[in-house]
């Protein structure tokens, strides 16, 4: 909104949607229509928190500013009615999501943003692919520390593989069995040759499983069988990707 705001105005059924947070790791809301984007919504902490960046609400708001000694202060901001807020059944299209990586998460969010040069959730599906087989690496670099042997992995293709299954296991095919606190699908990600073995670490040699196809396919009797089915699988799925 290009003119000037007046405070105490307000607006039905605005449409915002969650984004990481400048300098933050916590997730804001910002207005899709309107208003400028940049302009502070005063959101619920537990929706912003409980649900995936990229969620959409509408909601109604009010124009606010805060005051000191009875004057101004700070710039204006959008304050939603928590009655009116409704989550919108959104999901949008070959677009990568922020999905967290364990302890690595922040790592992993901030390193891709930069590798971009822009928002996690503005990146198109086919750039990251492309920028996944960038990023693959034929050996991965061992390091020493101590009597330990530790060998960097990529979290971009950790990333590409979890964006990729799009909340499903990709050996069993079923929805992941819950959801992280971020309102994220809980998967695991595996490479089908470990890279201790010489295994790469790229698009085809990682696939998303839910904890129960990945302890089968580490664990289970008919492990290796399982595990070529799965390399088939993912081979497979990479060539139609590439059509």
């Amino acid at each position: 909104m290009k003119d000037k705001l007046i405070i105490g105005d307000r607006f039905d059924g605005v449409l915002l949607e969650t984004i990481k947070g400048k300098g933050s790791s916590r997730p804001r809301v910002h207005p899709l229509e309107y208003f400028d984007q940049d302009i502070m919504v005063k959101f619920p902490r537990n929706l912003r928190s409980d649900n995936p960046i990229g969620t959409r609400f509408r909601a109604d708001v009010k124009v606010c500013q805060k005051t000191k000694d009875n004057k101004a202060h700070g710039n204006p901001y959008l304050d939603s009615t928590d009655s009116s807020i409704v989550k919108l059944d959104y999901k949008p299209k070959k677009i990568i999501k922020a999905i967290k990586l364990n302890t690595a998460s922040d790592r992993a969010y901030e390193y891709i943003e930069k590798e971009f040069n822009t928002e996690l959730k503005l990146i198109k599906f086919g750039d990251f692919r492309d920028k996944a087989y960038k990023n693959a690496v034929s050996q991965p670099e061992k390091t020493e520390l101590k009597s330990q042997t530790n060998i960097k992995r990529s979290d971009i293709i950790k990333t590409y593989a979890l964006s990729r299954a799009d909340g499903k296991c990709e050996s069993c095919e079923n929805d992941a069995p819950f959801l992280k606190r971020n309102g994220q699908p809980y998967l695991e990600v595996h490479h089908i040759v470990e890279l201790s073995n010489g295994g790469s670490d790229s698009p085809k040699n990682v696939a998303s499983l839910c904890p129960n196809c990945h302890a089968r396919v580490t664990h289970g009797q008919d492990a290796i069988d399982f595990n070529n089915e799965l390399r088939k699988k993912i081979d497979q799925l990479e060539e139609q990707l590439n059509e």
